[in-house]
């Protein structure tokens, strides 16, 4: 089966931008052309505001002078060519070709003057528009005359001279009103319209290049980054660095960083390993010298016995000697095997524990389990703690220090856990203890080593507490035994920095240490 072709991320990143910019040049005619018709919109409606703007200025002009108005009555005369808006803009009162262009002046609510179009159709135009304001509003409207574009305003008008009625009022309204119709005013919108989009072409050329540029020169820093990415690895899996080396982008850096700290965590659980496979191979060739000398022995006595047929007088220690080798082997491999099993803080990072849940687990596995000798078991710890230590970590310690403790206590079994603050950052506090006969305070140490025991009687390989001192170890943490006050028995308690367990502090070296002696288990 083959494997599937990998796809470049350059290359599909260079695809993407093929893509956009496939997309970008349409959505840009489209954006464009829009701009162009709200534009060219905007230009003729300026015009039909300064058009407004001449009427005003043509009502003034007539009262300033009325006489004028009479002695010419053709307004065209009072208009400068030369001064009319572009596009065929007739001046008030000019009665040019273009007819289409419609005002009317209307004074204290009589039309005073009106554009040739609407003289000739006898049409006077109602205001929409009855309150003085700052400025002329335009809209859409339907008349008589059909669909118009209108600019209107009404003004509370001073009249230039003063009137010879005193009575008369200091002020006249006056509604000014100027236009086209709907069919020229898009003819000018088109018209200008046409002409902006004529430079369509040439924004779209720049744009496009623009864009084409900022897209490859991302494309080609991006490959150039991870160029850099893979030439730091090359140089790890040549030998030449002993971690991804370099300087790169925040983006990458953080990969890097994971790499980084994923190799160091592999790097520390293959030393670990070493380790522990060189101590049992150590550990367990004393115990096999031993048996092998003894069977040697054995023989020798087995060729020079009589022909009786009686036994030699040291078999029988001969056995027992290799029934304790045997034990010792087996406790080897148990504890080995709970360390081969720990996480450690090599494990995934991030996972939390929550311990009052654990505690409880391991009370009432217990419970199940020795129900025949029954204890009470409680544990005491609030239910929201949460450390970041494996569970299986944790559980191996606990299983190890209650089944200790099971095996000697009376009647009781207590369990607790909380998190201590101190000047080297908090810790977490597991504590197990019982109302048994307790452990001599000279002799607490020895029941910390390998294999060590107190005791014959109960059944064991002696390795219980050694191996929640190894599990502790490679937390960097301790175990320390002491009289319990609450009970009475013995108090068992493990401290585990947490900023150790957090950031993944690493086995100590010191976590194994072996002792090629001793035979039994307990305290």
């Amino acid at each position: 089966m083959t494997a599937p072709a990998r796809r470049s991320l350059v290359g599909r990143l260079a695809l993407w931008a093929a893509v956009l910019v496939a997309v970008s040049v349409p959505l840009f005619w489209v954006l464009f052309t829009a701009a162009v018709e709200t534009v060219s919109r905007d230009v003729v409606d300026t015009r039909i505001l300064e058009f407004a703007d001449q009427v005003r200025g043509y009502w003034a002009s007539l009262e300033a002078d009325p006489a004028e108005e009479e002695a010419d009555t053709d307004p065209a005369a009072l208009g400068d060519q030369e001064q009319a808006p572009s596009m065929d803009l007739p001046a008030p009162g000019l009665g040019g070709a273009d007819v289409e262009w419609v005002w009317q002046i209307t004074r204290a609510g009589r039309v005073v003057d009106r554009s040739e179009l609407l003289a000739l159709t006898d049409t006077a135009l109602a205001a929409s528009v009855t309150e003085p304001s700052s400025d002329f509003r335009i809209a859409d409207r339907t008349t008589r005359l059909g669909d118009l574009r209108l600019a209107e305003r009404v003004v509370d008008e001073v009249p230039p001279f003063p009137a010879e009625d005193a009575s008369a009022p200091a002020r006249v309204r006056v509604h000014y009103l100027a236009g086209l119709s709907a069919e020229r005013y898009q003819a000018y919108v088109d018209d200008h319209a046409a002409r902006l989009r004529s430079f369509a072409p040439i924004a779209a050329v720049p744009v496009s290049l623009v864009l084409l540029g900022m897209l490859a020169f991302i494309v080609l820093a991006l490959r150039r980054d991870l160029g850099a990415v893979g030439a730091a690895l090359n140089r790890y899996e040549a030998g030449t660095t002993e971690t991804v080396e370099g300087r790169f982008p925040a983006e990458l850096q953080d990969l890097v960083d994971r790499i980084n700290a994923l190799l160091a965590q592999n790097a520390r659980l293959v030393a670990r390993t070493r380790k522990y496979v060189s101590k049992i191979a150590h550990d367990i060739n004393h115990p096999l010298a031993i048996m092998k000398n003894a069977l040697a022995g054995e023989d020798s006595e087995a060729e020079g016995s009589d022909g009786g047929g009686r036994v030699p007088t040291n078999r029988l220690a001969n056995k027992q000697l290799l029934s304790r080798q045997v034990e010792r082997m087996t406790g080897l491999v148990d504890r080995y095997a709970s360390l081969a099993r720990a996480i450690g803080p090599e494990g995934k990072a991030g996972r939390q524990t929550r311990v009052a849940e654990l505690l409880a687990d391991v009370a009432e596995g217990f419970s199940i389990l020795y129900r025949r000798t029954p204890l009470a078991i409680d544990s005491d710890c609030d239910d929201a703690l949460m450390v970041p230590i494996p569970r299986h970590d944790l559980e191996a310690m606990v299983s190890n220090l209650v089944s200790n403790a099971h095996k000697f206590a009376e009647s009781h079994v207590r369990l607790a856990a909380r998190v201590e603050g101190g000047a080297d950052g908090s810790a977490l506090v597991l504590t197990v203890e019982d109302d048994g006969p307790g452990v001599p305070a000279d002799e607490r140490a020895t029941v910390l080593d390998w294999g060590e025991r107190l005791d014959e009687a109960p059944p064991g390989t002696g390795f219980g507490l050694s191996i929640v001192r190894d599990i502790a170890d490679l937390y960097q943490g301790t175990v320390s035994l002491s009289d319990s006050a609450a009970l009475g028995g013995l108090k068992a308690e493990i401290r585990i920095p947490l900023d150790a367990a957090a950031g993944g502090g690493g086995a100590s070296d010191e976590g194994a240490k072996g002792s090629s002696g001793g035979a039994g288990s307990g305290r």
